[in-house]
């Protein structure tokens, strides 16, 4: 019997070369350059990835493995942790319930006076918490300004319940710099929140090891539209920003390395996000060792959220293959934890169904399709491997040119930051703008019959009420001695790392509320203010002009003037009322017309407000002006042509067409010239 290496290896080698050489022959004269793509922020992608694209980078060593390209931990899997944000208490309460009975396993929580669910007392957060087992249920909480606050209020809920800090698990969500390159502001400062960093992380460190007290979210870049490199550059340098506060508090590089937790939105190119995050801990796991720490703290942790950036309120169900997509790119990358985001995020709060959905959507990756079985499943490929090599290269070198300008919050501050994130959103937005970068279920293939999804969302009265309600059942004198002691701590020069933390704790157990801690922690210091990094949708643009048409008490229709017969004039017909569609106008179709004159009939019939003609290049060279002479004569007020107009645009214009719509022109705005001239109101 023949080797077996030689019955499976039947076919000889082929290099990169010839394989790129056989699919020129296949391009019938095309180039085999006109394949390669971008990614938004210019990586290069290649069409075609063999061995030989991997010869010389890095061996990625294995999962659980310094330097962790592979992943945290040696084996796959990871925790369904949902997250909260309503800011009704009793519905955020329900939520959790449901979900944790249902198959989610970890929590994270937005919210305080002034953040998401609106909690101002411990016992308002301990009636949140209901029935979840603070000792098996892993917590990370987002308190935005309010952090130390509400970290003290969940560690007074713990108290509460008799189990010890040490048994807790999860993360107490300190980000002051994703919360200014989000919102542009910090409330009582930079330099305050950093003080209650440095303190809450050595008490962590010392009494609650199981909990992380900082978080960098990528949230703020991604939802800015910012480039993959440019989201892993911004957080690694914020990580690094805190991981110098941290050891400037006197704590070791690994003591610091072990408080910081890492959270990344997940968009929808895949394989880019894979190699994401498999990049992200490789940098960190650089950036701890350069600092001095040990391979055993520079693991990185990370939560994956599925991306709100690319989530529509039109066609929402599409949201749910979306959130598919992204959760399994998550799980390919090695995340820890894992929250998706509800079909209807886009358009206001939860419903049931939709919390549902997105909870299942983990536990039929998981228990069905067996994600969690395998780690690293993307480790070796060619180019998952290239693309991780390439992300972290850039990245690196942004990060370099981050730190020689001063650091992340110099960049922030100087609006540097803002601005480069500006020029990548730029892009995309053109991208969409000329379809080039469709939506589905918006920019393209919309359904103009489809039944809305409505939400009613919270109201600011209603959010008033709740405030107002418990701020009347605060005793604001009856902690006024606790109360001082933080603010003594807050102003006391040389105090011993923690005591902060434990006169916040002290307060909180003894019965104070988090809103009174929160505002005496802001003693008197100036909010910080700076140009935040504006947040947007994909789909907002198209759903914007969609949403013009739908307010009108009849739609705008377009009448197809489609020249010859059915395969003549089918390709740029279904192409056009596909756009036409996006912007919330209808389409009366036809099979064609031979003559002008049945043409100018048709259209007179038609009642339209416009026109749209579609045909093939032959009958084009010969009927297209006619045809623009026949409609005008009629009385057409706009006419569109669909196809390039090449040389022939002056002359076509000046005989009555209004604007040419075709692959890579900016029909966005074309299509909001239309609505303008048919009397769309904005």
């Amino acid at each position: 019997m023949s080797d077996p290496d030689e019955r499976i290896n039947t076919f000889p080698p082929v290099t990169k070369s010839e394989w790129v050489a056989k699919v020129e022959a296949d391009l019938n004269g095309a180039s085999f350059d006109g394949l390669r793509s971008m990614t938004p922020g210019g990586l290069e992608i290649e069409p075609l990835y063999t061995a030989e694209d991997i010869e010389g980078l890095r061996d990625p060593g294995l999962p659980g493995v310094y330097p962790y390209l592979r992943g945290a931990s040696p084996l796959g899997g990871w925790a369904i942790r949902q997250e909260y944000d309503d800011p009704r208490p009793s519905a955020c309460k329900e939520m959790i319930r449901q979900d944790l009975e249902r198959g989610a396993e970890a929590l994270w929580l937005r919210l305080g006076p002034r953040n998401g669910c609106r909690v101002l007392t411990i016992d308002e957060l301990d009636d949140l918490l209901g029935t979840v087992d603070l000792e098996t249920t892993s917590i990370c909480l987002d308190g935005g300004s309010d952090a130390l606050a509400v970290a003290s209020g969940l560690l007074a809920v713990a108290q509460r319940r008799g189990v010890p800090y040490t048994a807790l698990d999860g993360g107490l969500g300190f980000d002051p710099v994703g919360l200014v390159a989000r919102e542009g502001r910090i409330q009582g400062g930079l330099r305050a929140r950093f003080f209650e960093l440095q303190d809450l992380g050595s008490w962590c460190a010392s009494n609650a090891p199981g909990l992380r007290a900082a978080n960098v979210s990528s949230d703020a870049y991604n939802g800015g539209g910012a480039s993959i490199v440019q989201e892993l550059a911004y957080t690694i340098a914020t990580g690094l920003e805190y991981l110098r506060r941290l050891t400037d508090g006197g704590m070791s590089v690994d003591a610091a390395a072990r408080q910081i937790r890492f959270s990344y939105a997940v968009s929808g190119d895949f394989f880019p996000q894979v190699a994401k995050l498999r990049a992200a801990r490789w940098l960190w796991a650089k950036v701890v060792i350069t600092a001095g720490g040990e391979p055993s703290a520079a693991a990185m942790q990370i939560h994956c959220r599925t991306s709100r950036f690319t989530k529509t309120q039109r066609d929402p169900w599409v949201n749910m293959l979306r959130v598919t997509a992204e959760c399994t790119a998550a799980v390919l990358g090695g995340a820890q934890s894992i929250a998706t985001t509800p079909f209807d995020c886009a358009i206001g709060p939860a419903d049931e169904l939709a919390q549902r959905v997105a909870r299942n959507t983990q536990v039929v990756l998981r228990e069905e399709s067996h994600l969690g079985a395998v780690a690293d499943p993307a480790g070796g490929s060619w180019f998952v491997e290239r693309l991780t090599d390439e992300l972290a290269r850039a990245a690196w070198d942004q990060l370099r040119s981050i730190e020689a300008g001063g650091g992340v919050l110099a960049a922030l501050g100087s609006g540097a930051l803002v601005d480069a994130v500006g020029e990548v959103a730029d892009t995309r937005e053109k991208g969409i703008a000329k379809r080039k970068t469709p939506v589905v279920g918006v920019s393209e293939f919309p359904n103009l019959r489809e039944d809305a999804v409505d939400r009613e969302p919270v109201s600011a009265e209603e959010i008033q009420r709740l405030l107002k309600a418990s701020v009347d059942s605060l005793d604001l004198g009856a902690h006024r001695d606790r109360l001082r002691a933080i603010a003594a701590s807050v102003n006391e020069a040389e105090r011993e790392p923690g005591a902060l933390t434990d006169a916040c704790l002290a307060a909180t157990t003894g019965g104070a509320d988090m809103y009174s801690v929160a505002t005496v922690l802001q003693h008197g210091q100036p909010d910080f203010h700076m140009e935040p990094i504006p947040q947007w949708r994909a789909a907002e643009v198209w759903e914007q002009l969609r949403a013009r048409s739908d307010q009108q008490p009849t739609r705008p229709v377009a009448f197809f003037a489609n020249l010859g017969p059915i395969s003549a004039h089918k390709a740029r017909s279904t192409w056009s009322q596909n756009l036409l569609a996006a912007a919330g106008i209808g389409a009366a179709a036809n099979d064609g017309f031979g003559d002008l004159e049945a043409l100018a009939t048709a259209w007179k019939e038609s009642a339209a407000s416009l026109a749209v003609i579609c045909g093939s290049d032959k009958d084009y060279a010969a009927l297209l002006e006619p045809a623009v002479v026949a409609l005008k004569k009629a009385g057409c007020p706009i006419v569109l042509v669909a196809g390039r107009p090449g040389e022939r645009e002056a002359a076509l214009r000046e005989v009555g067409v209004s604007d040419f719509v075709f692959v890579g022109a900016d029909v966005l705005t074309v299509m909001t010239e239309v609505l303008d001239s048919v009397g769309v109101n904005r």
